[in-house]
């Protein structure tokens, strides 16, 4: 950790700052400004807005919003011991990466962060009037910023710090809007042999952002293995547990059933696993199921075993429609993130992404049908806009401009499907002329999330280019 960047970095991963758990961080940055002397203001929900003026000669330049969220996806491995409410993260520089030991990295949008308290730090950089604002709970539906007062903002610009590529701009996102599946159910008392799948070795990734990858969904494969069981075996479910977190793909998923032919259902088993290894022997290669005999007391009714059953076979999941306009940009996709049965209830979260409302809502009333077809009860929450594409854009033209001088390289306009705070403030301050940038980052929303830290300082630098160069705009 031999820069301030990555000192920086260490510094706010050793506070746990898990979605819902950001009170830690946010006071931290807003202890972070008031030592620097500046003009703080941490609201109800631990948003965190910090004023830096303008330095001598950038008095009369627009004034430049950055802006990032607090909060991380808390995944990990299930072997992993990492408590998320009270451990650092355990950071590791390897072949000219950072990640995390067994769990998320926090990248997104720990550089975000990062980048905004090195600006507010150093007193040698040259730039216009900054505010900087650390949103709340980003990753489980934006809600920090759809709650945030921009009444004393005066940006003309804004550049949104939770991006990735380094040498392309997001310049468009998609909405999106989260689903809770519940159904109580009634256990009954029987002793059984069961057989226990695990299913493990899924890439995983962000469910937005890898959506289009054709990776496996651990819950998904669930409700594929237990449908065509359903058709030669009598079973009732004992218990499907499966993900962490709604906004990242399934990596991971444990199914248990009570049967009488434990043997059959082995056998049958052998040629389900061998087809579902060749579907996905090139998008998640490391796929592998772990099958074990147990015993049991207590299985779910055989109206609930089907109402589950039917329900994960039937709800949709990856990339639903791609563009026709930008290549490879998906405009609507469905993601399973977690299902889990607790006491008497059983539930099932769902995310569902599009550029286009009307066809948002038609994906709502899809979930809604398998729901009610099922006796689900169902519940839409912390639905978000997308932000459209702008094609006149001076602030991104800037970009470009300074890019093609730092790096004699031309940068690239991207479109993702990923839900972003951008849209938000584009719908609170219309005037807003909007840029997304951000380093080389990996396999984000998994254990395997890692940053290229020669990118992290690289684009670092360009942003610090950006704002020296709005002294004549």
């Amino acid at each position: 950790m031999n820069s301030r960047l990555m000192q920086l970095f260490k510094n706010i991963s050793d506070i746990p700052r898990a979605s819902f758990d950001e009170k830690k961080i946010s006071d931290y940055v807003k202890q972070f400004g008031l030592d620097l002397g500046l003009e703080v203001r941490q609201d109800a929900f631990n948003n965190v807005l910090i004023k830096k003026p303008a330095t001598s000669g950038y008095e009369t330049a627009p004034v430049v919003m950055l802006q990032s969220h607090l909060d991380m996806v808390a995944e990990k491995n299930m072997g992993s011991t990492h408590n998320f409410d009270t451990d650092p993260l355990e950071l590791i520089v390897e072949d000219g990466f950072l990640r995390a030991n067994e769990t998320t990295l926090g990248a997104d949008d720990g550089v975000g962060v990062v980048y905004m308290l090195a600006l507010l730090e150093d007193k040698t950089i040259e730039h216009p009037a900054l505010e900087c604002v650390f949103t709340v709970e980003e990753e489980v539906g934006l809600v920090g910023a759809e709650n945030f007062d921009t009444s004393d903002l005066n940006a003309a610009l804004c550049v949104g710090l939770d991006s990735s590529g380094e040498n392309s701009v997001y310049v468009s996102s998609s909405g999106g809007v989260r689903g809770h599946l519940t159904r109580k159910v009634v256990k009954e008392s029987k002793v059984s042999n069961t057989i226990k799948i695990g299913i493990r070795g899924l890439h995983g990734g962000h469910s937005g952002g890898d959506i289009h990858l054709e990776r496996a969904n651990a819950l998904k494969l669930a409700g594929i293995i237990l449908k065509r069981a359903s058709s030669l075996f009598d079973f009732n479910l004992v218990d499907i547990q499966g993900g962490l977190k709604i906004n990242a793909i399934c990596r991971e998923a444990d199914l248990e059933i009570a049967l009488d032919d434990i043997e059959g259902f082995k056998k049958w088993f052998k040629e389900v696993e061998s087809e579902l290894l060749v579907q996905y022997e090139i998008s998640d290669s490391g796929l592998e199921f772990n099958v074990i005999e147990q015993k049991t007391e207590t299985v779910l009714s055989q109206a609930d075993t089907k109402a589950i059953v039917e329900t994960l076979f039937m709800l949709p999941y990856g990339m639903l429609q791609k563009s026709m306009a930008i290549e490879g940009l998906t405009i609507t996709s469905a993601n399973i993130g977690t299902a889990n049965l607790m006491d008497d209830t059983f539930e099932i979260a769902v995310s569902l992404r599009a550029t286009q409302t009307f066809v948002i809502e038609n994906v709502m009333t899809l979930v809604e049908s398998i729901a009610n077809i099922h006796g689900f009860n169902l519940d839409f929450s912390a639905q978000y806009p997308g932000w459209n594409y702008e094609k006149e854009s001076k602030f991104r033209n800037r970009l470009f401009e300074v890019y093609q001088s730092l790096r004699n390289q031309t940068m690239v306009e991207e479109a993702t499907h990923g839900g972003v705070e951008l849209g938000i403030w584009k719908g609170k301050m219309p005037h807003l002329d909007i840029i997304g940038l951000g380093p080389i980052m990996y396999d984000i929303h998994t254990p395997k999330e890692r940053l290229d830290i020669a990118s992290f300082k690289r684009t670092y630098e360009v942003l610090v280019a950006l704002l020296t160069s709005l002294n004549h705009y």
